[in-house]
Parts: C-alpha cells; sequence; structure tokens
C-alpha cells in the first residue's frame, strides 16, 4: 500500500503533483500523517523527504484533496518561499 507521486521541474519551478502523500499542503508542511497509513514510520519518512524537497528546490505542491491546490497551481505558488540568495564578495583572508 502506497501512494504514486510526480515531479515535474521546469527552469525555474518544481510541480510536485502529490497525489494521496497528503491531504492537504498544510498537512505535509506540518509533516503530519493524515488518512490510513500501514506504515507510520515510512509515512512519517515520506512527508520529512517532500518537505526537504520543498525547502530545497522552489516547488508548487499539489495534493489531490487540497481545495487550494488550483489556486496553488494558477499562481504557481511555492510550498516554502525561497529566500533570495545573497552573494557575499570578500577581500583578503578569512579565518574559518
Amino acid at each position: 500500500m502506497g501512494h504514486l507521486s510526480v515531479v515535474v521541474t521546469t527552469a525555474d519551478v518544481s510541480y510536485f503533483l502529490a497525489g494521496d502523500a497528503s491531504y492537504t499542503q498544510d498537512l505535509m508542511l506540518a509533516e503530519q500523517i493524515d488518512g490510513v497509513a500501514s506504515d507510520r514510520a515510512a509515512a512519517r519518512r515520506t512527508l520529512a523527504q517532500i518537505h526537504a524537497f520543498c525547502r530545497a528546490t522552489p516547488t508548487v505542491y499539489l495534493p489531490t484533496h487540497d481545495p487550494d491546490t488550483p489556486d496553488r497551481l494558477a499562481n504557481r505558488q511555492a510550498a516554502v518561499p525561497q529566500s533570495p540568495r545573497i552573494a557575499v564578495m570578500v577581500r583578503g583572508w578569512v579565518d574559518v
């Protein structure tokens, strides 16, 4: 028993078609198991891995049962807002 998810990657964002990995984006972000899980430890690991992917990659998370999925898709709303990357130029030696 399990689920199937598909990730579609474009140049600037990934679309995570989550199926039944979680019922809603909020539950995934909280890493909270919902519904029936025959292996709760595996379900918890799966949610943690999905959450980590969303933190590392601009991702529009699209679970099947979330009523907000169509709006997130239309607006390309990332599950986890990405911090702008800042480049710092350092002159001379830096002790680490």
